[in-house]
């Protein structure tokens, strides 16, 4: 698995980002068909796991959290739609 920073391909949804909330840092990452997007404030640091064709698999957040997630087992929030094709990880700093 490899993540591939496509920040530049998605500069309306950063601008967004900035703009509308309270982070400070944005990043979208592609993994394979799974987009990743890296938000990162004073308070907290959130990942969204997107994947419209299939059902996000167990190995691709542990692979999101390790890459991205400097800190050696950090406590985290992990939030899943029903479907699970979206999941949400979030970690207070």
């Amino acid at each position: 698995m490899h993540l591939i920073d496509v920040t530049n391909s998605y500069r309306e949804l950063v601008h967004s980002q900035l703009n509308t909330t309270n982070v400070n840092y944005v990043k979208v990452y592609s993994l394979g068909n799974t987009s990743v997007i890296y938000t990162e404030s004073d308070e907290a640091i959130g990942i969204v796991l997107k994947n419209h064709d299939r059902r996000i698999r167990k190995e691709e957040t542990n692979f999101v959290i390790e890459r991205l997630i400097k800190e050696k087992n950090p406590a985290y929030e992990l939030i899943a739609d029903k479907s699970q094709h979206v999941i949400e990880i979030h970690i207070d700093k």
